[in-house]
């Protein structure tokens, strides 16, 4: 979607489009050397009560600590406690190239640059550190609102802590459900492809939203 005017701020996702990550669960413990019929073994319940765990960790209702306990108590107990927060440290890959360059141009440029990301603690000590978070001049994540995407309530909140009417914000996921919700707010929205050149990504909906980079 392209905005009838030019944005005045660019709010990024953080997993996907500023750093690859690892995108299941069974792919984090198959990194951290977890064999393949342990992973088999897990069951489609165990996976939606791990999935709830990660949730309360990503709103902040659990600290990692915490949330090392519950994911336990929800796998069953079949996967020690440091192998769990070594899957969890696995998740963040790295930084795709040259996106930190990406945002400073589209900074440079004029607009004002923020992230709104589901993530925890533990992951938010790590991206802070990362080249990209020097130009990034608001930074929003599910676990400090205590807010989770898609849900409405996060993207309003976003909306009074920085200060910016819907329409002239541009929204970059690589999730449709999070741009989908972010549209119903009002927001325009691109969705970024996690396994394309995502800073090429970045500046061509920029520019196509009326930021001269």
């Amino acid at each position: 979607m392209t905005s009838r005017h030019p944005i005045k701020l660019v709010c990024v996702d953080l997993g996907g489009v500023v750093v690859r990550i690892r995108r299941s669960l069974a792919e984090t413990l198959h990194a951290v050397g977890v064999p393949g019929y342990a992973l088999e073994s897990i069951s489609e319940p165990e996976l939606i009560a791990f999935r709830e765990t990660v949730g309360r960790h990503q709103r902040g209702e659990h600290d990692c600590d915490a949330w090392i306990d519950a994911a336990h108590r929800a796998l069953g107990g079949r996967f020690d406690r440091e192998t769990i927060l070594e899957a969890h440290d696995a998740v963040l890959v790295g930084e795709y190239p040259g996106v930190a360059m990406a945002l400073g141009t589209i900074r440079h440029a004029g607009a004002t640059t923020a992230c709104l990301s589901n993530t925890n603690d533990r992951h938010w000590d790590v991206l802070v550190e990362l080249p990209s978070f020097a130009a990034i001049e608001h930074r929003h994540a599910s676990h400090l609102l205590g807010l989770e995407k898609p849900g409405a309530e996060i993207y309003r909140a976003f909306e009074r802590a920085t200060g910016t009417k819907p329409e002239d914000i541009l929204f970059l996921d690589d999730l449709e459900e999070n741009c989908a919700a972010a549209r119903a707010c009002g927001w325009n929205t691109v969705r970024i492809d996690h396994e394309r050149d995502t800073a090429r990504q970045l500046i061509a909906a920029a520019r196509a939203h009326g930021v001269a980079c």
